[in-house]
Formats: C-alpha cells, sequence, structure tokens
C-alpha cells in the first residue's frame, strides 16, 4: 500500500490520484487553506469515497516535528499548517513502508529531508542540498545558531534575518 500525504500545495497545482492502491492523507488545517472550487470538489469526492482520509497527527509525531524544526532553524517559517503536514508524514511513514509527502515549500522539504521523509514536488524540481539556518543581525552583525525571542537582537534590538549555514548533502544523493 502506497501513502501519499498532501500538502496545501499539492491541492493548488491540481494533484490527481487514480491508482486505487494509494491511500491519501491531509490534516485539516491544510483544507482551511484550501480556496479553489474544483479542489474542493476533489477533496470531497476523495473524502466520500474513502480515498482521502483528514486527520490530525498524533502529539509525539507533533513534538517530534516541532523539535525537528527547531533544531534545523526553520521553526519561523514554518506554519502551523506545514508543522502539522510533516507530523502526520512521519507518523504514516511509521505505518506504510512506501509514504511520501507531496509539497512544492522547499522549508517543508528541507525539514522532511532531515527526518527521513520520502517527498516529492508537483511544480518544483525540489531541494538539491539540505540547510541549517544561521539567524543574524544585520546592525550588529552577531550571529546566532537558533531563532531568538521575537526573533529580534537580544543585543541592539534589530530583527534579525537568516542565511543557510551549513550545508548537507539531501538523504540519498550522492
Amino acid at each position: 500500500m502506497k501513502a501519499l500525504i498532501l500538502d496545501t500545495s499539492a491541492f493548488i497545482q491540481g494533484f490527481s490520484s487514480s491508482n486505487p492502491e494509494t491511500k491519501l492523507y491531509t490534516t485539516p488545517l491544510v483544507l482551511n487553506e484550501i480556496k479553489d472550487d474544483i479542489a474542493k470538489y476533489r477533496i470531497s469526492n476523495w473524502t466520500e469515497t474513502g480515498k482521502l482520509i483528514i486527520m490530525m497527527p498524533e502529539g509525539s509525531s507533533l513534538e517530534h516535528t516541532i523539535s525537528s524544526a527547531q533544531r534545523m532553524g526553520e521553526s519561523h517559517v514554518l506554519s502551523d499548517t506545514d508543522i502539522s503536514v510533516l507530523a502526520l508524514a512521519h507518523q504514516i511513514s511509521q505505518k506504510y513502508e512506501d509514504t511520501t509527502l507531496v509539497s512544492d515549500d522547499y522549508s517543508v522539504q528541507n525539514l522532511a529531508d532531515e527526518i527521513g521523509l520520502n517527498y516529492t514536488g508537483l511544480s518544483t524540481r525540489g531541494i538539491k542540498r539540505r540547510f541549517k539556518w544561521v539567524y543574524y543581525c544585520p546592525g550588529c552583525r552577531k550571529e546566532f545558531n537558533k531563532p531568538q525571542s521575537d526573533n529580534v537582537c537580544p543585543i541592539c534590538g534589530t530583527e534579525l534575518k537568516r542565511k543557510p549555514g551549513k550545508k548537507s548533502r539531501r538523504r540519498g544523493v550522492e
């Protein structure tokens, strides 16, 4: 059995699946972001036929995803929806060996790669390298390995920016 976890971008890009062996999953937070009538119609049909399962991830998967996002420096750019989709993919991947997260969001792909999830994009090629972000102050030039409170420099009070720090190869890429 193959499982696909769908991010908002998958629905926006018009993702379609006719394979009866593939189970589709998403979270209620993703559905709240869908505005397109055709996508809503497709979601309704898939839900009624049991092809699409809508669920929130378990607490342990959410905790794992949030701590990984903080460690990677992605926590300030990932939305609650992004976190829920990543956590659901983590949870489902423990149930089905063939699980793939469908998202065109590079930050989602970056974290998915870090936590060992398979992922694919629909309209993008996907990430080439995985980044651990460094936060820096454009005012006093101080660098931080993790986000600071309110994304403000504790030294001079300037809003922090981020840049790629340590780069590493994607999983499975030589």
